[in-house]
């Protein structure tokens, strides 16, 4: 079932305005090799014996291949139903009955060969040019090309039920320099793409640079908030840190009162001892501060690191005296 993304770009795809007769002519065959089926029944006419039916959610492509048919003088009809899970949605099909004309249609399209059989791969004709390349894979995207949302990791893929057309879909990817993979599905061939680079690259290619600059704005939000979570995680791996050392450094402040080893202490010594229980949440940097007489973060550290290792030496060995390290 087609995302809200997915059907934002395959929309706004619809919409691209096909200048040449070549490059329409691409984008139907496409959106028909992926979203069309070609039904071959009893009857003595080609009207009876042959039935064409192209079925998409986006109003804009079906309106397209209907008019390509026409075009060819096939005589098409145009109708419209509601999805059987979601009935406020509502489904495009073009049926169109055997006739030279849709026959002549189909294969100018590749999709059948000159003797009117049915053409597994892509014909080498309609990848010529550049523009038509970008055409074609444009119909796939339309009929069969799905997204994740942008907020989530970028992925694209194409669901095939053709071992041959999926296998020149990704060739084609391919030589307009992306990098697809290819691997069976519950019995359908998916051709995919992963990556924002990759991802967003097709789709502008193909003519979706709104959906293609979605990807990267929220690719651009992801970054950001990811630094900011790294540098909110940091900060509290700090803080941690600081309060474990500023508990350490009170335990052996308390250690060496009640000994009475800190008033035998040098001056330096004892008046750290006072500031670190005077401010037991500040950092040593905030310490240093604090203490003025230009003492550095480093002297800081030092005295305080003093008190400890005379507190270890001094503490008993009962467990109120023991000092965490």
């Amino acid at each position: 079932m087609p995302t809200g993304f997915t059907r934002a770009f395959r929309q706004e795809l619809a919409h691209v305005e096909e200048v040449q007769a070549c490059c329409r002519l691409a984008m139907v065959a496409g959106l028909m090799h992926t979203a069309g089926t070609f039904h071959i029944r009893g009857g003595a006419t080609d009207e009876e014996r042959y039935e064409v039916q192209l079925a998409t959610t986006v109003q804009s492509a079906a309106k397209a291949a209907y008019s390509q048919f026409k075009a060819f003088g096939a005589e098409a009809e145009l109708l419209t139903r509601h999805e059987p899970r979601f009935r406020h949605r509502l489904v495009y099909e073009v049926h169109l009955n055997g006739s030279p004309a849709m026959l002549q249609a189909l294969n100018e399209m590749g999709i059948l060969t000159d003797s009117f059989r049915l053409q597994p791969a892509i014909a080498k004709r309609m990848l010529k040019k550049g523009c038509c390349r970008n055409s074609f894979v444009r119909g796939c995207l339309i009929g069969a090309g799905t997204a994740n949302a942008p907020e989530k990791d970028a992925h694209l893929e194409f669901v095939i039920a053709n071992e041959n057309f999926a296998q020149d879909l990704a060739a084609l990817l391919a030589a307009m320099h992306f990098h697809p993979g290819l691997c069976v599905r519950r019995g359908t061939y998916v051709v995919y793409l992963k990556g924002r680079d990759e991802v967003a690259g097709l789709l502008a290619q193909a003519g979706a640079h709104q959906a293609a600059l979605l990807l990267e704005e929220q690719a651009v939000v992801r970054d950001v908030r990811s630094r900011a979570n790294r540098v909110a995680n940091c900060d509290a791996a700090n803080l941690r840190k600081t309060s474990t050392a500023a508990l350490r450094q009170m335990e052996a402040i308390d250690i060496l009162e009640r000994s009475g080893r800190l008033a035998a202490m040098p001056a330096a010594l004892r008046d750290m001892a006072d500031l670190r229980m005077a401010h037991p949440y500040l950092n040593l940097s905030e310490l240093a501060q604090e203490a003025g007489q230009g003492l550095s973060r480093s002297a800081i550290n030092h005295r305080l690191r003093r008190l400890v290792e005379v507190a270890k030496r001094t503490a008993p060995t009962g467990a109120g005296g023991k000092i965490r390290l």
